[in-house]
């Protein structure tokens, strides 16, 4: 069967990308899994930051709630259709790029679908960074929608 990981952040252009995804899967009857990497850099943990281990406990508690929304919408479409989807979360203290090229090198994933741009806006002039990376380093097919 042909699996597709489709990356997503959850930023404006994740409509596009589930639209463009469920045209594909839909055709060919692929098994799709929605990814979602949260990342940490801007709220991470040190022993220099003033936050208390219940700030901490309640970042990490809307982030991953804010994941697992994020998820559940880019998969309802391919739910009401009737295609096999599977949701994911991932927290990992390493790049989004890094993750999503492991998760689908480890998931014998066909292709990688991720938007041109994220979260970070004109950070990287034509393609976000995350994108940009995933592309680069080879570790299957990759569709970046604009």
């Amino acid at each position: 069967m042909y699996r597709i990981l489709l990356a997503t952040d959850g930023s404006e252009i994740m409509k596009k990308l589930v639209e463009e995804v469920l045209t594909i899967a839909d055709a060919i009857k692929a098994e799709v899994t929605i990814l979602h990497v949260i990342e940490r850099k801007d709220f991470s943990y040190t022993a220099r930051t003033p936050y208390t281990v219940e700030i901490k406990n309640a970042i990490d508690e809307q982030l991953l709630d804010e994941s697992n929304r994020i998820v559940d919408e880019a998969a309802t479409p391919f739910r009401d259709r009737g295609l096999t989807v599977k949701t994911e979360v991932v927290d990992e203290d390493r790049s989004p790029a890094d993750v999503i090229c492991d998760f689908a090198s480890r998931g014998n994933y066909n292709l990688i679908a991720i938007g041109s741009r994220g979260l970070r806006g004109a950070k990287e002039l034509f393609l976000g960074s995350v994108s940009n990376k995933v592309a680069h380093i080879g570790c299957t097919n990759v569709l970046i929608v604009r």
